[in-house]
């Protein structure tokens, strides 16, 4: 009786760790195909963007090459006059009122 418990122990340990292998494999064969996908979507945006580009030289042959959104965005920030005011503002203001009673 013992042994064929002992028996059935090992072949359930057994399947149990070949399901677990299985599964295991199973997540990395998901996780090469995200990053193929991950990849072929770069590839894509690039490949996209590169056109964008090619078509934006052709309609403007002057401006050999633009600036980044972001990079705009820098350069008014940094000329900016509403931002070096709404500071100052906050410096100089008056003292809460509980500081003014007698």
């Amino acid at each position: 009786m013992q042994q064929m418990l002992n028996k059935q122990y090992k072949a359930d340990k057994k399947a149990a760790a070949k399901k677990e292998e299985e599964k295991e494999q199973e997540r990395l064969e998901r996780e090469e195909e995200l990053r193929d996908m991950a990849r072929k979507m770069r590839r894509r945006e690039r490949e996209r963007r590169e056109r964008e580009r090619a078509e934006e030289s052709r309609h403007s042959p002057s401006r050999s090459r633009s600036r980044s959104p972001k990079g705009r965005r820098r350069e008014r920030e940094r000329s900016s006059p509403r931002r070096r005011r709404s500071r100052s503002r906050s410096r100089s203001r008056s003292p809460p009122r509980h500081y003014h009673r007698s």
